[in-house]
Formats: structure tokens, C-alpha cells, sequence
């Protein structure tokens, strides 16, 4: 009964480490071609002048 146990144990964390991509790209990822950095949301950054005091959130 306690090797049984084990054995689901270690398949399930197999299973964890292939569905986070630790044997390779992901399952999710399949098919997808990343954005080189250059074009990663660019106006998410917006310099200017720093906002007063009283208009900042808590």
C-alpha cells in the first residue's frame, strides 16, 4: 500500500515538473513564438514629471 502511495506521489509531481516546462517548453506554450524584448508593451513606462503627493494612492 505505501509503495503505491509513493508511486502516485512521484507521478504526480513527474506530471507538475512537465506541465511547468522543467523537460522543456511548456505544454501551454506550444505553437507560440515569443516577442523579441523590444516590442514588450513599450508604453507601459511612461516618463514625466513625478506625481505630487496628493495624488499618489495608498
Amino acid at each position: 500500500m505505501r509503495f503505491l502511495l509513493t508511486l502516485a506521489v512521484i507521478a504526480n509531481l513527474a506530471l507538475l515538473a512537465y506541465g511547468q516546462g522543467f523537460f522543456g517548453p511548456p505544454p501551454a506554450e506550444e505553437g507560440r513564438t515569443p516577442r523579441p524584448l523590444s516590442q514588450r508593451s513599450q508604453q507601459a513606462l511612461v516618463p514625466g514629471i513625478p506625481l505630487p503627493p496628493e495624488f499618489t494612492t495608498r
